[in-house]
Formats: structure tokens, sequence, C-alpha cells
């Protein structure tokens, strides 16, 4: 409730001082849990839905989502990864899960909007005492991971989604100990600029 005040609020201010402004809702995280702290991303976007009472037009023009793989190829199917708990056993842990927001999205008469994955991919975590690193990956895979995404998306999601903003081009200042590096496409450092597999595979990729 009070995040859908505050985003009328704003949305409303921002078309005032420009009508073409794309807004796109906060970007929802798959956790997959239900706790003090957090709340399942499709729960968080339906209950959005039932608030707004068919009035989402103004509130946003594009649903923001987040769409990590976890330790899954793009292509493998929520249900399967639900039923198996080596990965994850959760529909939100892997990178089509953006389907079942979609799907929120249609039950409400919102099939005209598209969703934007303000971020997405894979990580490379190899610290034993890591949270992350359960459904870590290698490079190569991160590299081949991100290339099948756009072409699935492509391929299957066209034309509801939208920008899809992977994650990251390294900060320089990160080390090791920063988790962001592990998801990271280059290295850090600075000047030279490091590419890291995925980097050259997305460089390369037919566009």
């Amino acid at each position: 409730v009070a995040y859908l005040k505050l985003l009328k609020l704003a949305y409303a201010s921002i078309k005032a001082g420009d009508p073409q402004a794309m807004v796109i809702s906060a970007g929802l995280s798959p956790t997959g849990t239900w706790d003090e702290h957090t709340r399942p991303d499709d729960w968080y976007l339906e209950t959005m839905y039932v608030l707004m009472a068919g009035k989402s037009g103004q509130y946003f023009d594009v649903v923001g989502a987040h769409g990590a793989g976890y330790k899954s190829p793009p292509e493998r199917d929520p249900a399967e990864v639900a039923a198996n708990p080596d990965l994850g056993g959760h529909r939100s842990l892997c990178f089509r899960r953006v389907e079942d927001l979609r799907a929120i999205m249609v039950k409400y008469g919102d099939a005209g909007k598209q969703i934007a994955l303000l971020e997405f991919g894979w990580t490379s975590d190899s610290r034993p005492n890591s949270p992350y690193n359960w459904h870590a990956v290698s490079e190569e895979v991160k590299a081949d991971y991100f290339v099948r995404a756009y072409k699935y998306a492509r391929e299957h999601w066209s034309p509801w989604i939208g920008l899809m903003s992977l994650i990251y081009i390294a900060d320089p200042d990160w080390t090791p100990d920063d988790e962001q590096n592990w998801w990271a496409i280059s290295d850090p450092g600075y000047p030279e600029f490091k590419p890291r597999p995925a980097y050259l595979a997305l460089k390369a990729m037919p566009k």
C-alpha cells in the first residue's frame, strides 16, 4: 500500500514534467520466501493489481522485474525447477520466472504493457561461505547462458518483453569480497578494460 502511494505520486509528477517519459515500476526480486523482510515477487505484483483495481495506467507504463537464472539454463521450465530441490525447489529460482509475472499482468487486463528486466544474470561466485555459491556457474557457462537468454526472449517473449539489462560491467574498485564482482561480465580494474567470456560472447552474438 505504501509503495503504491509513492508510485502514483511519482508517476503523476514525472508525467507532468514529461508526458513522454516511461515510468517503470520497481524491479521485483524473486526470493521464494515469506518472512519479516521479504514477500514473493508474484504475490507482491498480484497484490498491486488488486489494490490498483484496473487503474495501472495511473501508476506505471512498464512492469519492472529481475531475472536471475540461479542454477538453470535460461530455457528451463519453472515447473522443473520447483520439482527439483537441487535446482532450488521453487518456481522463482530461474530465468523464466518472468513468465509467471506476465501471466498476472494478463489476468488483470494489462497484457498491452511490457516487462522490463532491470537486472538479470548468473553468478560465478566460488567463495565457499557465500550464499550464492550453491548456484554458481563457470564464466564460460555464464557466457553461453547470456547469449541463450537473449535468444530465448526474442523467440518466446516478443512483443511483451522490453528492456533486458544484464548485470554487470564491473566497477573498477570491486574486489573478490564484493558479491557483485561475481555477477559481472568484466573484471574490475583501471585503466585497462578486462572483458570476461560473457562480454566477448555478447559482443559477437547476432543483434
